[in-house]
């Protein structure tokens, strides 16, 4: 007999469990998607508060270039770096908050 045939001892059974099974999967992975989306809102929400808290740190800092005036330049000359001088051993570098920007790391010195 044939176990995909409703006549089959069991068939509807198994299909049953199978139904349910994949509603419950279903579900949780409805859930799962929910949570996520709401988790990545709220970081995006922390990061946007952070980028202002740096840029007003810099204004009172009294640095001339702030946040978004760098990224002003950035994007006017096509790049996706902020202008840094190198440093020999260091690996970090400043990343742009473009969604497409490359995040390889780079030689740098942080200029203070």
């Amino acid at each position: 007999m044939d176990a995909r045939s409703p006549k089959a001892p069991g068939g509807d059974a198994l299909r049953d469990a199978a139904e349910n099974l994949f509603q419950e999967l279903q579900e949780h992975f409805q859930a799962l998607t929910a949570t996520l989306n709401l988790r990545m809102e709220e970081m995006g929400n922390r990061i946007e508060d952070l980028r202002k808290n740096v840029n007003d740190l810099m204004v009172q800092a009294g640095i001339e270039n702030s946040i978004k005036e760098q990224m002003r330049q950035s994007t006017s000359r096509g790049g996706a770096k902020k202008d840094i001088e190198p440093e020999a051993g260091s690996r970090l570098g400043a990343i742009s908050t473009e969604p497409n920007a490359g995040l390889e790391p780079t030689d740098c010195k942080i200029m203070t």
